[in-house]
């Protein structure tokens, strides 16, 4: 639940953290624009001042040709107008230091104010030049460079002033000043500079527009590119969950296509239908069989859901095998169907317990009325048995044979009591660290006799070495004695018993084998040997399996038995190395 949590809230955050990038980028865009219109800006008019010192230039080193010369008055005018006809020139004009044109390339301008607002405050010297952004009356824009213009020291006004010398214009109030310093106006057409500026902000506007948007894009792919990785790293480990899950489930799952084709099954699936998961996959549910697989796809197609069906899974390796079977139809969001979900689920060890659960309560219930039984007739037997002994002392004959029997069948009765006693009170289990080996020697030697009187060929194999076992070795030895005992009855003249005790470490039990060459059981038998006054020999009391496995269950291991008729039987006890807690 966390990890979407922390996905959506990192996606919520992610059209902030964009609008931020973005915001940025395009303040440092801006920035870069605006610098690069104030180059633009610096270089256009060092471009204009430039031109504006060529010109001043040329005009000085003009009229000191004409000086040279000896040029007329008409000289310079005609120098200032051939020089303002270069391309982007709006005027050029020489004046007083009051802004009374001396000189123009308009020559109706001359004796006029160059502007009538008046110069303002000017910085002109004789080496330096300065510009300005001016605007004339008709609304075009200049860019206006002037200096202090001195061709030559001490050079006459009259050279430029022509027909205004002697006029006495210039000279009214003040007279002539012929060492006044004079003035020179360049007026430049600004529209170059303001169309340049204009390009360079249109240009500017579109690198700042097109690199936000590939800035934007370039983090948009790399926060998608992230979110890609993070959503596959996710399915990634949501499949590899989800194949865990499938996986170790304890419960035999499959799942099919719409077209009822197996898409997935896990093992379990696989050993209740006896075959290998690769052999499953891919192949039509129906061609499995075990199942009614078609019936109950059928069935679906009216319902959502089987919830649970006990039925029997008729399949190689798993015949006449109680299952517990679900079923449900795989629907996506959309309410396309996908296929069809099946949950297979043994019943086989369900079944086992119970009915060892069962068998447990009717030997209780035995085991108490036999408890009971047993008490109330061994007082009498004692009293009989003792009046046999006394009659078997004072008659002849067969009198004396009869009470001998009497004797011999009181004996025996008292030992079907003993052994009901037995089963109905075994008496608590005393455990200890034994070694195993050394039990299965003591019951052997104790079978000995009746092994020997048949001729029964015996091979134990020991465990090795085995760890100490927590058992008790009275009762365990008792058990032994009567599967050992069983076992040499079964068999006839000459058979063969062969015990082998094996470790299995993994499992944490010793397995311990006990295999005969005798007549076998059939298997409807199997299923009640260990009940009480169950019995197939013809003397038998049918306790002797039933107290080996009360004995079996208190070390709280477990006895399996196989056998078959003509070729013997294999009982094993699972004994557990470690003690057990109740």
């Amino acid at each position: 639940m966390n990890m979407f949590s922390g996905f959506s809230k990192r996606k919520r955050t992610a059209p902030w953290l964009m609008a931020g990038f973005v915001a940025i980028l395009g303040l440092a865009v801006a920035v870069f624009a605006a610098r690069n219109l104030q180059r633009t800006r610096a270089h256009m008019i060092a471009n204009y001042l430039d031109h504006a010192d060529a010109l001043f230039w040329a005009l000085e080193a003009g009229t000191r040709i004409g000086m040279g010369m000896h040029g007329g008055p008409g000289y310079f005018q005609s120098l200032v107008e051939e020089t303002a006809k270069q391309h982007g020139i709006v005027y050029l004009a020489v004046t007083d230091v009051r802004g009374r044109v001396l000189a123009h390339n308009n020559p109706a301008h001359i004796g006029a104010d160059l502007h009538p607002q008046g110069l303002g405050a000017l910085n002109a010297s004789e080496d330096g030049r300065t510009g300005r952004f001016l605007t004339g009356g008709d609304g075009l824009e200049v860019f206006e460079v002037y200096k202090k213009f001195s061709p030559l020291p001490g050079v006459h006004r009259s050279l430029w002033c022509g027909p205004m010398a002697g006029s006495g214009h210039d000279g009214g109030e003040h007279g002539e000043r012929k060492d006044e310093p004079a003035l020179i106006f360049l007026g430049q057409d600004a529209h170059p500079l303001r169309e340049a500026m204009a390009d360079e902000l249109r240009t500017s506007v579109i690198i700042a527009v097109l690199t936000v948007l590939f800035g934007a894009g370039g983090f948009a792919a790399l926060f998608w590119a992230e979110h890609y990785r993070r959503s596959r790293r996710q399915l990634q480990d949501t499949q590899a969950f989800a194949t865990e899950v499938v996986t170790g489930l304890p419960l035999g799952l499959l799942t099919t296509d719409p077209e009822g084709r197996v898409v997935l099954a896990n093992a379990a699936a696989a050993a209740l239908i006896g075959k290998p998961e690769e052999e499953i996959e891919g192949k039509l549910l129906a061609s499995l069989g075990g199942l009614d697989w078609a019936g109950l796809s059928a069935e679906l197609r009216g319902r959502d859901k089987i919830l649970e069906r006990e039925t029997v899974l008729e399949a190689p390796g798993a015949r006449g095998l109680p299952v517990d079977i679900a079923a449900s139809r795989i629907v996506n969001s959309d309410g396309r169907f996908l296929g069809h979900l099946f949950l297979l689920r043994d019943l086989g060890e369900l079944r086992r317990l119970q009915e060892q659960l069962r068998r447990s309560e009717r030997l209780s219930a035995l085991g108490n009325l036999a408890a009971g039984v047993a008490h109330e007739i061994r007082n009498p037997l004692s009293s009989i048995k003792g009046f046999a002994t006394y009659l078997a002392g004072k008659v002849q004959g067969q009198d004396r044979e009869a009470a001998r029997a009497m004797v011999q069948e009181t004996d025996r009765l008292n030992r079907v009591v003993s052994e009901l006693l037995e089963f109905a009170r075994p008496g608590e289990l005393k455990l200890r660290d034994e070694d195993l080996d050394g039990v299965v020697e003591r019951a052997l030697r104790l079978v000995r006799a009746d092994v020997v009187a048949k001729g029964v060929a015996v091979e134990f194999t020991p465990g090795g070495m085995l760890p100490p076992i927590p058992l008790d070795p009275e009762r365990m030895t008792q058990a032994l004695l009567n599967l050992f005992l069983n076992a040499v009855q079964a068999m006839d003249q000459g058979g063969a018993l062969h015990i082998s005790a094996t470790p299995n470490q993994a499992a944490g039990i010793v397995s311990l084998r006990i295999e005969d060459t005798g007549h076998g059981m059939p298997p409807e038998v199997l299923g009640d040997i260990f009940n009480p006054y169950f019995t197939t020999k013809p003397s038998g009391t049918g306790l002797g399996l039933a107290i080996v496995h009360r004995i079996i269950e208190g070390h709280g291991a477990a006895i399996k038995v196989e056998s078959a008729v003509g070729r013997g039987t294999v009982f094993t006890i699972e004994l557990p190395m470690t003690r057990r807690s109740a």
